[in-house]
């Protein structure tokens, strides 16, 4: 789901990231409380048009093929409403799915990185309330969000070597080098972090 921002231009890209992020919560949260299958496909629709509107084709192309993702699971929702015979509640549990894929992504596509962490820094200060370290919060989120281009960009490196050695192509053949770099870069942030300070509460 995660992946940079969208070389396609939009009609989103300059409305602020604090404004898209509660638009995104809202509309995600709103998908839970609705279960009619027709008008979770109406929904599913409706983004589909959005995404043509704010983007144009080519934009709404990109939206569609990074649905790809949730190919499996949709597959595995499918015949398991099948077998129970609920099939009515399956499509809207599919559709949901979908839609709320399609709603984060289109967050995500029209937003930069560096200003989705200033935002997450900004509001995780009101976690300060619970008791909770915003500053340890804000820091892991950012983290996560920027490893994930990397970790792609990691995975088609061991898919193209793996690829070059053997004619067979399937993803658990690089799951292990793939989990050992993964341990491997997380220890090297922690020793980083810890070698400036890490992640304690900051002093008022």
């Amino acid at each position: 789901m995660f992946t940079n921002v969208s070389s396609v231009g939009t009609k989103l890209d300059k409305i602020s990231v604090q404004r898209k992020i509660i638009f995104t919560c809202s509309a995600a949260a709103i998908l839970f409380f609705i279960k009619n299958p027709i008008v979770m496909f109406s929904i599913f629709a409706a983004l589909l048009l959005i995404y043509f509107i704010v983007g144009g084709l080519k934009f709404l192309g990109l939206g569609i093929y990074q649905l790809k993702v949730t190919v499996p699971f949709v597959i595995i929702l499918a015949f398991w409403h099948l077998y129970l015979d609920q099939l009515d509640r399956g499509m809207a549990l599919i559709f949901r799915l979908i839609s709320a894929f399609l709603i984060a992504n289109l967050f995500l596509l029209t937003s930069k990185i560096h200003d989705i962490i200033l935002a997450i820094q900004k509001y995780s200060v009101y976690l300060k309330i619970l008791g909770i370290n915003s500053h340890a919060v804000s820091i892991t989120i950012g983290l996560f969000i920027r490893s994930i281009p990397i970790l792609k960009q990691r995975a088609k490196n061991l898919m193209l070597a793996q690829s070059a050695r053997s004619t067979k192509r399937s993803f658990w053949r690089i799951s292990v080098p793939l989990a050992i770099s993964i341990l491997d870069d997380a220890d090297h942030v922690s020793e980083a972090l810890r070698a400036r300070g890490g992640i304690r509460k900051k002093e008022n």
